[in-house]
């Protein structure tokens, strides 16, 4: 598999990928090189009534707590160079024991996969998996068939919440 995954950092209202800033890739050729070649990972970008909470310290790494009033929602970023055949995210042992604890519980973990677009080299397409499609994997016709720009995913887990 082609995945890659990235650390995700919270903030109120928005998460940021760890990356360097502009005036370090502006002076690094390495860094304007390895940003040509993968492009910029950024997570989707939410308003800021919308909380959120990185789940990294309880060793699931880029999984996100967005929460609004009562409601709140796991969604879990990843990030894949190429759409294969089958579409499977790396998925550690402690994300399918998290999966099977929220199901306990009557709540959910959704996959994010942000799929590389090879015209503009960012990733700014993104589909959703639920818990089982992410440990089973799904085809790429159906991941296309959810291929959503950015906006749209940010307006989706708006709905969730609301």
């Amino acid at each position: 598999m082609d995945l890659s995954m990235v650390r995700a950092v919270a903030e109120h209202g928005s998460v940021y990928v760890n990356t360097p800033s502009i005036k370090a890739e502006s002076t690094s050729l390495w860094d304007r090189i390895m940003r040509r070649l993968f492009g910029q990972k950024k997570i989707v970008q939410l308003d800021k009534d919308i909380y959120t909470q990185y789940s990294g310290k309880l060793g699931l790494p880029n999984v996100i707590k967005y929460r609004s009033n009562n409601q709140s929602v796991y969604v879990k970023h990843v990030f894949i160079e190429h759409m294969r055949s089958i579409i499977k995210p790396k998925i550690t042992s402690n994300d399918i024991n998290f999966f099977r604890t929220l199901d306990k519980v009557a709540m959910r973990c959704y996959v994010l996969v942000y799929v590389r677009n090879p015209y503009t080299k960012s990733y700014d397409q993104a589909f959703f998996l639920d818990d089982f499609e992410a440990i089973q994997g799904i085809k790429s016709e159906e991941a296309a068939r959810r291929l959503v720009d950015l906006s749209q995913a940010a307006q989706i887990i708006r709905n969730k919440l609301l």
